[in-house]
């Protein structure tokens, strides 16, 4: 039997916060979701899946609260199917067998949450199931599908990558909840307050609301959530223009090699609660403007980012701070990310640059005699533990796709480069003469 999946409480419910707020206001149509609309509006794929009625397998791939477990519940209700839902994180295959097993003679939704998490003997247990149609699946995750599902699965289902939703389609949530389940016409200047607070995330807009007319109801002032934001860590003013002029401005002097000034708008963005935006520009930072000019700067940079991250505000401040000036001070090289940029120039036609037959998976039995693969040397057991074998597709041999930054570090690796390259394939080094005809990719334009 289809479950009822009403997730607004009754008028007569006694006790109206037995559920979360924000499974209280889980849209039960279409019409009612809000965001997405590069997969939802009118036209867009997903939408034409949906309101088609077409039971195909679905992976929605996107950070949390952007509305994902949603629309596993709006498809089953738009197709009349019964929904199950199955963490695989917590739950094992009698659990899986069990929720299969009550619905024998019926399509049901399986909402499978954490499917990056699912085992490989979990996933090719669902096989037959998703093949004869009795399992429609719809699988969630935070992490990239294309690298963590097996291709078996991944190639019956269609992805769809879900965005943070955008300040205004929180505060639309907000707003909407406020008036249905409070019964309080909230000011709009608060509504988009408590939006930003959720970064992204709608059900973190709809507990802080939960909480803030909890404890003020209908008298909520804005230095109320704004308070409120900054002791938990909020961002509160995260979408805002200025905001975003200030963190662009903090990379820029980090960029620019002005320690003071990086220090002056990283202490804005932190003051602001914005400890996240930090650590995530660190991070790249760290790759994008040290690169091999300072490897071991590098590591560090990305550790006191992470360490911010375990500590909270207030006192990760000094962590952060302390990896702004380690950037700001130190050399500079992009080498890495040019040499990549003309490696994937060739990449783009790998099919006329065969790889030798050597290089070829090994994992499966007969591989070596039906395509010649893993028959290669073994590092191990050659002198300096460096086989003189070719890597390269033959067509490619010569090509060399690092160009050294003038930093001493980087010219002791070059010259490492050099001589490996020479052991290797038994030739001269010669700098590759297309190098010119690249063009110099520039991130941040």
């Amino acid at each position: 039997m289809h479950k009822d999946l009403s997730l607004f409480a009754s008028a007569n419910n006694s006790n109206p916060f037995k559920q979360p707020l924000a499974d209280r206001m889980r849209p039960q149509t279409l019409a009612e979701m809000v965001g997405q609309e590069h997969l939802l509006a009118p036209g867009k794929p997903l939408h034409q899946i949906i309101a088609r009625h077409i039971p195909i397998p679905l992976i929605l791939w996107g950070p949390p609260g952007t509305g994902k477990t949603t629309l596993a519940h709006v498809i089953a209700n738009e197709l009349h199917y019964p929904f199950e839902q199955f963490n695989a994180s917590i739950e094992n295959k009698s659990q899986l067998t069990k929720l299969i097993d009550q619905h024998p003679r019926e399509s049901f939704v399986l909402l499978l949450d954490e499917i990056h998490r699912l085992t490989k003997p979990l996933q090719d247990f669902l096989l037959p199931y998703l093949e004869n149609g009795h399992v429609l699946l719809i699988g969630a995750t935070t992490e990239n599908p294309i690298m963590s599902l097996v291709p078996a699965i991944r190639s019956r289902c269609q992805i769809f990558e879900f965005h943070p939703l955008k300040t205004a389609d929180i505060q639309q949530m907000v707003e909407r909840a406020a008036h249905q389940v409070f019964d309080y016409q909230i000011p709009a200047d608060i509504a988009h307050m408590i939006a930003n607070a959720g970064n992204g995330d709608v059900r973190t807009a709809l507990n802080v609301l939960d909480t803030l007319h909890a404890m003020y109801q209908n008298d909520l002032t804005l230095d109320q959530v704004k308070n409120f934001s900054r002791q938990q860590h909020l961002a509160y003013d995260k979408d805002a223009t200025q905001h975003y002029d200030y963190l662009s401005a903090w990379r820029d002097s980090v960029e620019g090699s002005d320690a003071d000034a990086a220090l002056y708008y990283l202490a804005v963005l932190l003051e602001a609660g914005d400890l996240e935006s930090v650590v995530r520009s660190l991070k790249d930072m760290s790759a994008l403007d040290l690169g091999l000019a300072d490897p071991a700067r590098t590591a560090q940079v990305i550790t006191l980012a992470n360490t911010a991250l375990e500590i909270g505000l207030p006192r990760a401040s000094t962590h952060v701070a302390m990896a702004t000036m380690m950037l700001a001070i130190s050399p500079r090289s992009d080498s890495v990310m040019q040499a990549y940029r003309r490696a994937a120039r060739d990449a783009k036609n790998a099919s006329q640059h065969p790889m030798p037959a050597y290089l070829r998976d090994s994992h499966y039995k007969g591989a070596d005699k039906l395509r010649g693969a893993g028959l290669m040397k073994n590092m191990f057991a050659e002198p300096k533990k460096v086989a003189k074998q070719p890597y390269l597709p033959a067509d490619l041999i010569g090509r060399h796709y690092y160009e050294p930054a003038p930093n001493k570090n980087e010219q002791q690796l070059y010259y490492q480069y050099q001589k490996l390259f020479e052991y290797v394939y038994q030739q001269p080094f010669r700098p590759d003469p297309d190098m010119s005809h690249f063009d110099h990719f520039n991130p941040y334009q």
